[in-house]
């Protein structure tokens, strides 16, 4: 039985890669890893402005730590926020209890840095954690129509105007989504669009400056402007009031939403760890990704600085530290988990520096157009500075990421839950193809075409004999009955196409039968069928026996 705690804080991106490949590497030791987060399940940052405006659900960002270590049981997860860290004793304590630790892994992320300006606690919102995506989400939907039915006209302009404040990654995939979702809340509140003003304030004279590309920049900023979003710049906010927001040169912005993007620092209980701190407050790391002067403590993600020796300009102060970005956080992991595996085993060899491996990145300004850049394929670096992609193939590069993320963690299912609710479960057409694939929609006119095929079937079974008449009886009695529609209108599509190649012919008539089959694939089952009871009923018992059951709260060391 495992007697030694490797105890990883934070359950974001680093915290769950450094998890997943500690459990991996020692797997069969007297070592169990122990990760602590306040909240029971992952967020998905970077989705969480897609919860915000309503384009996904909540749950959608939501992956439960539970199912995600399921199979992982050298992995003990516990619910509870980190009071202190004890580094001479080598004890964190927590809201739990007090855990000791051989080695401790620091990744607790980031948090807004509003720079000291006032108002924002007050009167802004923030966009850095679930719980902020879940209120903005709800305070988005209530001032809109509280603006509808605003008689007053300066009431009714600071109602009806959301600004967001910043031109980095979230604060332009946030105003992109707006942009879509704009039509939405004109539309439900009786609204003409024009009437819901979107701006973007940014401090200094350019947006999107993450983007060493100023023309890719340049696109996304006209794409802006083309839909409808008034562009600040050169415009610091100094104060924000209860309706509106204070620019720097005396302009008030009407406004009873601001968001607040401009800036990311380490979240504050870090300060009294004491540990080196750098830039917003972030942890200094060594090449190894140690805190600064530590053996035993490393340090990952967001939370993590580490100025690459190589990317460092002397001219530039800013420039090689560590992105905060899903990138950085997986190369810190790559970097820690085999420095923790030669201090805890005794392998012979060497440390392995951090080198931070990026493939690329791209910002969504909504469901249809994307700026990005990949920087390389596998160990193939494209170019001093990437390929430059714009719209369609960009937007695709993303999802090539995020499906990419899943991997990483090895979860299936929520690449499946990812993959339905981008691109099939989207309402009123916020997806890359325009709302074309989506399945949100009512399948009762499928049915007359369910029962005809499922009739079809059976009559070709008692025709053909055999085994493939077997085949084709079942394929439509499951038919007729919406039992397991999915799989059967697939086992029919694909048997229609062999009897079309290899017996009948092509023909118009041969070709109807496979293809109508593919159209019953849509969930046909569901509406006057035993698949309305069934489906359900299957994702539970089988989700349940192969990921386990998800939990609001977990101590598994209390266990």
């Amino acid at each position: 039985m495992a007697s030694k705690n490797i105890v990883v804080v934070g359950a974001g991106f680093s915290g769950v890669f450094t998890a997943r490949k500690l459990a991996k590497k020692l797997k069969n030791t007297d070592y169990q890893i122990v990760l602590i987060d306040r909240h029971s399940f992952m967020t998905y940052m970077t989705e969480l402005h897609e919860v915000a405006t309503k384009r996904v659900e909540p749950k959608h960002v939501q992956f439960d730590l539970g199912t995600l270590f399921k199979h992982q049981s050298n992995v003990k997860i516990v619910t509870a926020n980190v009071e202190d860290i004890d580094k001479d004793a080598k004890v964190i304590k927590t809201s739990e209890g007090e855990f000791t630790f051989e080695k401790l892994v620091l990744a607790t992320g980031g948090t807004t840095n509003t720079f000291g300006t006032p108002g924002v606690e007050e009167y802004g919102y923030t966009l850095w954690s679930f719980e902020e995506a879940v209120k903005l989400r709800a305070h988005i939907e209530e001032v809109i129509r509280e603006g509808a039915m605003e008689s007053d006209p300066a009431l009714r302009q600071a109602k009806l105007t959301i600004a967001v404040v910043g031109s980095g990654f979230t604060g332009v995939e946030l105003a992109g989504e707006l942009i879509e979702q704009r039509r939405e809340l004109a539309r439900a509140n009786n609204l003409d669009e024009s009437e819901i003003h979107l701006e973007v304030i940014e401090a200094v004279p350019t947006i999107l400056n993450m983007l060493s590309d100023r023309k890719l920049a340049d696109k996304g900023e006209q794409y802006m402007i083309n839909h409808g979003i008034k562009l600040r710049k050169s415009a610091g906010v100094v104060e924000v009031k209860e309706h509106a927001a204070l620019l720097k040169d005396g302009t008030e912005v009407p406004t009873e939403t601001l968001v607040w993007t401009a800036g990311v620092k380490a979240k504050p209980q870090g300060a009294k760890w004491g540990l080196q701190q750098g830039p917003g407050g972030r942890f200094l790391a060594d090449e190894y990704s140690r805190a600064q002067g530590e053996k035993d403590i490393y340090v990952a993600g967001d939370v993590a600085a580490y100025q690459e020796p190589a990317l460092a300009d002397p001219d530039n102060p800013r420039a090689g530290w560590t992105p905060q970005t899903v990138e950085g956080g997986e190369s810190a992991a790559n970097t820690v988990v085999p420095n923790i595996v030669y201090d805890v085993t005794g392998q012979t060899g060497e440390r392995h520096e951090f080198k931070g491996h990026y493939q690329g990145y791209a910002v969504s300004i909504g469901s249809h157009y994307t700026v990005g850049v990949v920087q390389q394929i596998g160990n193939m670096k494209l170019g001093k500075n990437g390929w430059s992609i714009t719209g369609f193939t960009a937007n695709m590069f993303k999802h090539i990421i995020n499906f990419y993320f899943f991997m990483q963690i090895t979860s299936g299912y929520h690449m499946f839950q990812y993959t339905l609710d981008e691109f099939f479960r989207t309402p009123n057409g916020r997806n890359p193809f325009f709302g074309w694939t989506s399945r949100v929609g009512n399948v009762l006119w499928s049915v007359p075409l369910r029962i005809v095929m499922g009739i079809t079937w059976i009559s070709l079974g008692a025709t053909l004999g055999g085994g493939a008449g077997m085949i084709a009886t079942i394929v439509g009695w499951l038919l007729v009955f919406g039992l397991l529609t999915s799989i059967a209108a697939f086992v029919g599509f694909i048997f229609g196409l062999v009897m079309v190649f290899a017996g009948t012919g092509v023909t118009v008539a041969a070709l109807l039968i496979p293809f109508a089959s593919l159209a019953l694939m849509n969930g046909a089952g569901r509406t006057i069928g035993l698949d309305y009871w069934v489906t359900p009923f299957l994702e539970r018992s089988l989700g349940a026996s192969w990921y386990g059951k998800a939990n609001s709260r977990y101590n598994d060391l209390r266990k």
